[in-house]
């Protein structure tokens, strides 16, 4: 028997112990570069994809604090 598929909102709550880092190496580094890495979870990218509140501005390093 087929197992249901999830809804986004599952998916989206559904964090699977991240976020996480990891650093680059091996194959990857030689594509991506060395250095570290983060994972973030959907709940963290969903919320910065969501438009800022009428009347205010949201800049990259606002974001990243």
């Amino acid at each position: 028997m087929a197992t249901p598929k999830k809804s986004w909102r599952d998916k989206l709550a559904d964090s699977k112990d991240l976020p996480k880092t990891g650093a680059a190496t091996g194959p990857m580094s030689r594509h991506w570069g060395t250095g570290t890495f983060v994972i973030p979870a959907p709940r963290e990218v969903d919320e910065l994809m969501r438009p800022p509140p009428a009347g205010q501005v949201v800049t990259i390093n606002a974001t990243l604090l």
